[in-house]
Order: C-alpha cells, then sequence, then structure tokens
C-alpha cells in the first residue's frame, strides 16, 4: 500500500489482542485507502490514532477499549444479547459491543473519542465470532442456521455494520484528520463495484426423467392449481421439447455479458457420484465439450461439493477434476453454502485457494460477516489473518424468489436490490450477485432472467465496475499487501 499515506496507530492492548486489533484495523485501512503503521504502548509521539487503555495524552482519535475485552475472546464465550448496544448513525439503528452507553462521540477542539468499540465489535462480526462459538458447541457441519444469528434476532442482516463502523471512524478522520480522507475508486475510475458469478448446479436440469417427473407432478396437481398447472404443462411441452437447449442458455449469458462489457465467475461442480445424476456433468462427454467451447475464455472456479469444505482429500480430487479438463481454478464456493469459517478457510488456505465466495446466508440477502468490502478471514486457532480473501456473496437468486426464503415479487427484488447498489455506491463499497443458469428459464422463473440484466444496466449506469471475482481479487490483493 506504499501509493496510500501512511497513518500511524498505537495500540496499548493486552499482548494476546494485538494480532486481533491490527486484523481489524488493517481491514479499516484498506477499505479507507491507508496504509496502517503500528506501534505499541502507552505513549508515542506523532500518532494519529489511539486504540487502548484509557489515557489523559492527547491524540486526533481515540477509540474506546474495555481492558476486559481480550480476556472475553480468550474465554471463547458468545457476547450477551442483553449488552447489544443499539445506537443510531445516519438514520440506521447500528449494534455495538463491548461500548460504553450513549453517543458514539465525544468532541473536544482537538481530538475526538469514538465511544463505542469499532474495533472489537467488528472483530466480533468478521470471524462470525457467533456462529464459531455456537460451532464448539456441536453445531452440525452443514449449512448455517440463519435464525440463530445475532442479525437476524436483533434485524440487522442488510446493515453492513462493519462498513458503518469504517464510516464511524472516516468522520472523525475528516474533522479531526482531514489529510487522511481520499475518494475511494475501483479499477482506477469506477464509484464502487458490483461482482457476477453463477452457480452451475445442473448444466441441463430438464433431462427427460426430470420431464417426465414434472409433467406426472402437474397432471396430479391440476385440480389443486389449474392455472398454474396447465401453464407448466404446456409451457415445459413446447419450451422444453422445441427450444430448451443448455448450451444455447449459456452462450445467451455470456453474449449478454460481453455485449455490456461486463465479466463473471462461473462455478462449476466436479465430482462423478452426486446422487442426482444431472450434477455429474462435468463426467459427461458432450456437455464436457459444450462447456470446454462456451467457458474456455472464463473464469472458472470450484463448486465445492459439502464434503470438501471439510475433507481436504475431498477438495483436492475436486481441483484435479477440473484441472484435468483444461481449468486453473483459484476461487471456491462451497455447494448449498455448506462452510465452516474456521475449519474450512483453513482447508482452503491449504489448498491454495485464493478467494472465496460462500460467506453468505441462503435465507436472507444481506451480510454474514457484516461486511460488504472483500476482506481476509481470521484464524482464531493461530490468532492471524487467513490467506484466502473473502469475497462476501449479498445477494442470491433463489433466496429472493424462494418460498423457503424471502419469498419476494421480481418488482420488490429489483427494489431490494436496487437499494442495496444504491448502498453500495454511498459507501463506495461492493455488492455481489449469484445467479445460476437455471433462473434464465422463461417457463419456470419468467423474468428472473431479465432482472439480472436490468440489475447489471442499473450498477453500470450508477456508474460501478461490475465485473468478475477473480478481478476483485486481483484489486484487493493489490491493495493489501
Amino acid at each position: 500500500m506504499e501509493k496510500y499515506p501512511n497513518i500511524n496507530i498505537l495500540l496499548n492492548v493486552d499482548q494476546q489482542y494485538i494480532p486481533k486489533a491490527e486484523f481489524v484495523l488493517r481491514t479499516f485501512c484498506y477499505i479507507l485507502r491507508l496504509n496502517p503503521r503500528f506501534n505499541y504502548g502507552a505513549h508515542y509521539d506523532g500518532m494519529q490514532l489511539y486504540y487502548g487503555k484509557a489515557t489523559e495524552n492527547h491524540y486526533p482519535i481515540k477509540i474506546h477499549y474495555d481492558p476486559q475485552t481480550a480476556d472475553f475472546f480468550e474465554d471463547q464465550e458468545l457476547y450477551p444479547l442483553e449488552r447489544v448496544n443499539f445506537c443510531q448513525y445516519k438514520n440506521e439503528y447500528i449494534p455495538f459491543l463491548f461500548s460504553k452507553d450513549g453517543s458514539i462521540f465525544d468532541f473536544s477542539e482537538s481530538h475526538c473519542s469514538i465511544r463505542k468499540d469499532i474495533v472489537a465489535s467488528g472483530f466480533y462480526f468478521l470471524t462470525c465470532w457467533h456462529e464459531y462459538i455456537i460451532s464448539l458447541r456441536g453445531m452440525p457441519k452443514g449449512r448455517i442456521d440463519y435464525k440463530q444469528s445475532l442479525q437476524y434476532r436483533w434485524d440487522f442482516t442488510e446493515i453492513p455494520v462493519v462498513d458503518v463502523y469504517c464510516q464511524v471512524l472516516l468522520f472523525a478522520m475528516e474533522l479531526y484528520s482531514p489529510e487522511f480522507i481520499r475518494d475511494i475508486h475501483w479499477n482506477k475510475n469506477k464509484k464502487f463495484v458490483v461482482s457476477l458469478s453463477h452457480d452451475i448446479d445442473y448444466w441441463n436440469a430438464w433431462d427427460k426423467k426430470t420431464q417426465f417427473a414434472t409433467a406426472k407432478y402437474n397432471i396430479g396437481s391440476i385440480l389443486d392449481r389449474p392455472f398454474r398447472a396447465t401453464y407448466k404443462l404446456f409451457g415445459h411441452l413446447i419450451h422444453k421439447g422445441l427450444f430448451y437447449n443448455p448450451w444455447s442458455v449459456v452462450r445467451n449469458m455470456t453474449r449478454k455479458e460481453r455485449n455490456r462489457g461486463v465479466r463473471s465467475t462461473w462455478f462449476l461442480l466436479a465430482r462423478n457420484d452426486f446422487e442426482d445424476k444431472r450434477q455429474n456433468y462435468l463426467f459427461d462427454v458432450e456437455y464436457r465439450e459444450h462447456i470446454i467451447d462456451l467457458l474456455g475464455e472464463q473464469e472458472i472456479g470450484l463448486h465445492g461439493s459439502p464434503e470438501s469444505a471439510f475433507d481436504p482429500a475431498v477438495l483436492k480430487e475436486e481441483l484435479d477434476n477440473l484441472r484435468a479438463v483444461g481449468f486453473n481454478p483459484t476461487g471456491y464456493r462451497t455447494h448449498y453454502l455448506h462452510f465452516d469459517y474456521q475449519k474450512s478457510f483453513t482447508i482452503l488456505e491449504e489448498a491454495g485457494i485464493q478467494y472465496d465466495s460462500t460467506l453468505g446466508y441462503w435465507e436472507n440477502i444481506g451480510f454474514r460477516a457484516g461486511i460488504s468490502f472483500p476482506f481476509f478471514p481470521f484464524n482464531i486457532k493461530e490468532n492471524r489473518p487467513f490467506r484466502v480473501l473473502e469475497i462476501p456473496l449479498i445477494v442470491m437468486d433463489t433466496t429472493l424468489y424462494s418460498q423457503k426464503a424471502m419469498n419476494l415479487s421480481k418488482p420488490n427484488a429489483q427494489r431490494s436490490i436496487r437499494r442495496l447498489i444504491d448502498l453500495a455506491a454511498k459507501y463506495q463499497s461492493h455488492l455481489s450477485l449469484l445467479w445460476h443458469n437455471n433462473t434464465f428459464d422463461p417457463i419456470d422463473y419468467p423474468g428472473w432472467g431479465q432482472l439480472y440484466y436490468n440489475t447489471i444496466d442499473y450498477a453500470v449506469k450508477k456508474q460501478g465496475w461490475v465485473t468478475s471475482l477473480h478481478n476483485i481479487h486481483e484489486e484487493w490483493v493489490n491493495l493489501s499487501y
């Protein structure tokens, strides 16, 4: 980060807590395009930011720190829900942990005290600490239970609280250290970034067996839902019988993205023993030729099986299967979002995966780690950041329309996505979109494919950089090291 200005930060915290504090403050600095220089002790001249025990020494900005915070993380406990401190900031009620009651700021003529511990709060969310403690108590492997999250319990899933903590620090800097304020740009001159990705759960979801089973179901339910069942029967008969071709679906997707000047990441399954035979598509000779033909020049990541997130041997096998076809996957997202933060990032790091985009909720759009920006997750056992970049999963198509999730109409889904794009433009941040190839089916998901393209057009119009996860990884790594 030599091209960005140095900011001198003094840490006066317990020794075992220093790597955690550095991790969060580095994340803030990467977002604000600053180069952090850390010093340690009770006092050091020339510091612009102080985080530590109460002191009478004057620094432009101080952040509140409770000495019991370090012990809290060492003791590995859940934060008491009754102690979560909500405070309004820019028309949103934001949760703060380890903090004083009352106002966020305490101003004087020469310095500002941030009375909320945005560092410890940030660490709690960036590490998905709530999930971590629950997992230590025997949470089964698989998809995280959204309803056990703090985000669900306190209804702030769609607020990127860590982004807001960073905005709190930015506000203090604007008043007391304006020399550090600068516009945040992506790809040289873009105001924010939208990442695009596609999970290919099925290359051909409509094989003969599936068509027959679906027709049988619609005939059997025609009395209970006459209009919809009739529509599906004739729609499938005409569309799947005369027009449907999985090759042409993906060809149209790549063509429309190319015409808009945007790129996406394609996550492919890479096993040959899925119970659902449609998912073994990489080992079908015809389908494999289609994939190489259409996606040979695209960015390919591994859509790992649920087992691959927990077993390094399975992960290696699947990566090798993709490499054998000629792809060089550097990114990962697990199927069904089965993922354990500490276990899975350890396995990904050991396998040489450069970035992941799994941290999101299936049941609701929003910010599972409280952040929209890319960040390096934290290895709690080794007290250091992982070397895998997390590019958070924020919006997924099935989350929007599934009756088991948000169950939104297309107009409501569009409003939700545009609100998040407006938020990204406001904070100069990041929004990710995951759209499955099956969602472009005009019979089963009419209009949802067009919503994807409308979203891209809206982001481009607002001067966003719309690109692949790989390109975001490259930009962020160059920023961070």
